[in-house]
């Protein structure tokens, strides 16, 4: 393919992108990899998402804010979320400063979680099933400490 992309190309893939940004947020990560996908220049994905930038369809703060939102609908712990954006390649100070803001209750959270799963079963249960309690939450990104707090809760 030639270095240089056709005007008709470069509108389809503009528009794509206004498409894929209507739908749900994306990181300017997300949409580069998109944009390679349909063998875009990397000249033209730079400016065209620098464009998105400026008037504001693209922004990392927001993507991730509804990132951290998402996953505390979920009832994941710190380390599930912390983990899960190490994958998307969100910064790392960004993602602590927006889970700051966020001013969550991981205890309360790890709570929620635990009975939303265990609420409607038996209070007495022996070392296998404590186990297999403690490995759901641990998997849900919780701490020790959070986890021990939300099965004294039931």
């Amino acid at each position: 393919m030639a270095e240089e992309m056709d005007e008709a190309l470069q509108k389809k893939l503009k528009n794509y992108v206004l498409w894929l940004l209507g739908r749900q947020e994306y990181s300017r990560r997300e949409l580069t990899q998109k944009l390679q996908q349909k063998e875009a220049t990397p000249e033209f994905i730079e400016a065209l998402l620098d464009w998105c930038e400026e008037h504001n369809f693209i922004n990392e703060q927001r993507y991730v804010e509804g990132f951290v939102r998402r996953h505390i609908a979920k009832k994941h712990g710190l380390k599930r979320i912390q983990s899960e954006a190490m994958g998307k390649r969100i910064d790392r100070a960004l993602l602590e400063s927006v889970i700051e803001s966020f001013e969550i209750d991981w205890f309360g959270l790890a709570q929620d979680a635990y009975l939303k799963k265990y609420s409607n079963s038996q209070d007495d249960f022996d070392h296998k099933e404590k186990a297999k309690r403690v490995r759901y939450l641990m998997y849900r990104g919780f701490s020790y400490e959070q986890i021990d707090f939300a099965m004294q809760a039931q």
